[in-house]
């Protein structure tokens, strides 16, 4: 087979991509999100409703930070376990939104590994934990200041919103899986699967995601734009992971960025990510 150029390839790529597109909405749709409209109005008020489940409005005045202390981390997944129950995840192949990661002692991640190199290190199931001589690192959608995921999405489908918040609209996903390739914390998941979720453990608050679109972590946005935790914060029975606005200098995420050294994971890749690590109880299990 001959070779082709790269801008032969990138041409095929978005033919592609539009003939996904043009075969799961139609023309109408496409011409309307190309003048920056959707089916039931413009295209924000359309992320917004599908995104938020509830049609929650973000506050420009907010912005949302994770902080998690990995030296209280003692590894128990229960942020993984109320995560799926509260946004409707199923049990299936497609990883959880949140993943706890078991670190050896000498290994340090304010640069390297990548969260791909960690996924290729050790591993413990949810009775081993914690171990002697361990740590635990939970890790999830950043939400990013500067989300490569929303730069490469041909449809604005992932969008990140005044609160901080990145977002997806599962109306306008065409699941490329550009976003995917994108991020570098490979937080996102592709629905490969219809949801099959009881209906009795259902939550009203958020929408189940059809098949073939990309979801990931919301910050709970259903919560937290209500005044509420996220559910992972609100289950941590060691109080290792706190949520607040950081444009509030007496909100608790504040105070501990201020009073505590903090990393946060790949900077050097300038995506700004929006959760930080601190070290503030015993940095091993088992080791004072």
């Amino acid at each position: 087979m001959d070779r082709i150029d790269r801008r032969q390839f990138i041409k095929y790529l978005g033919g592609l991509v539009g003939a996904i597109f043009l075969s799961r909405y139609g023309p109408q749709s496409v011409v309307a999100l190309a003048a920056g409209e959707a089916a039931g109005g413009a295209a924000p008020q359309t992320a917004r409703r599908v995104a938020d489940g509830i049609g929650t409005v973000a506050d420009a005045s907010q912005h949302f930070n994770l902080v998690i202390d990995v030296g209280a981390c003692i590894g128990c997944r229960r942020c993984q376990w109320a995560c799926k129950e509260e946004n409707n995840t199923p049990d299936s192949i497609s990883p959880p939104w949140i993943e706890v990661f078991e670190m050896k002692q000498e290994m340090s991640v304010t640069g390297e590994p990548s969260l791909e190199d960690l996924r290729r290190g050790d591993t413990t199931s949810y009775t081993d934990s914690p171990r002697e001589g361990r740590w635990y690192l939970p890790a999830q959608c950043n939400h990013c200041d500067n989300p490569p995921c929303v730069k490469v999405c041909p449809t604005g489908a992932t969008y990140k919103d005044k609160d901080g918040l990145v977002l997806v609209d599962y109306e306008r996903c065409i699941g490329c899986r550009f976003c995917v390739v994108a991020c570098p914390y490979s937080a996102r998941r592709f629905n490969w699967l219809v949801p099959q979720v009881p209906p009795e453990k259902v939550n009203p608050l958020v929408p189940l995601r059809p098949v073939g679109v990309v979801e990931k972590c919301t910050f709970c946005v259903h919560r937290v734009r209500r005044g509420k935790l996220p559910r992972c914060v609100e289950v941590c029975p060691v109080g290792a992971r706190h949520f607040g606005d950081i444009n509030d200098p007496e909100s608790e995420v504040s105070k501990l960025l201020r009073s505590n050294l903090s990393f946060r994971l790949l900077e050097a890749l300038n995506t700004k990510p929006q959760i930080a690590y601190i070290t503030r109880g015993k940095k091993f299990i088992g080791k004072a």
